[in-house]
């Protein structure tokens, strides 16, 4: 891991030239980028929403959650950003890979069966559980 620490920097939209050690956040935009902490300095785009990244700041430190997994580029650097901190999290076979993405896409059917029910199919399950 070439860059240690990382510090938030809060934008409109991202610079064209992204400073190592900074991660760059749109709350407009709802997403975070940063240059690879690998120090390869690929651009990681990492989207919050609840099925994506989530993103804390206690006084300038960050934290990132879950860990940065960039499979999809030749680094294949794999880190947690927690407290302004860049610990590296080590490397994952394909398969433990595949099996994470699998989780994933679970956990996002599922979050997004869960809000498309309107109320009335609330009420409704809730109404059958009174009678059983």
């Amino acid at each position: 891991m070439r860059i240690s620490t990382i510090r938030p920097a809060y934008v409109e939209s991202f610079p064209k030239a992204l400073e190592d050690g900074v991660l760059y956040i749109s709350r407009t935009f709802g997403t975070t980028c940063h240059r690879c902490c690998c120090g390869c300095g690929t651009k990681i785009v990492a989207p919050l929403r609840p099925t994506e990244y989530r993103l804390t700041d206690f006084g300038g430190r960050v934290s990132l959650y879950p860990s940065v997994g960039n499979w999809n580029h030749q680094c294949q650097s794999h880190y947690v950003i927690r407290n302004g901190q860049v610990i590296p999290a080590g490397s994952m076979s394909a398969a433990e890979i595949a099996e994470g993405r699998a989780h994933d896409e679970g956990e996002k059917r599922a979050y997004y069966a869960a809000t498309t029910r309107s109320w009335l199919e609330d009420v409704w399950e809730w109404l059958q559980s009174r009678f059983r």
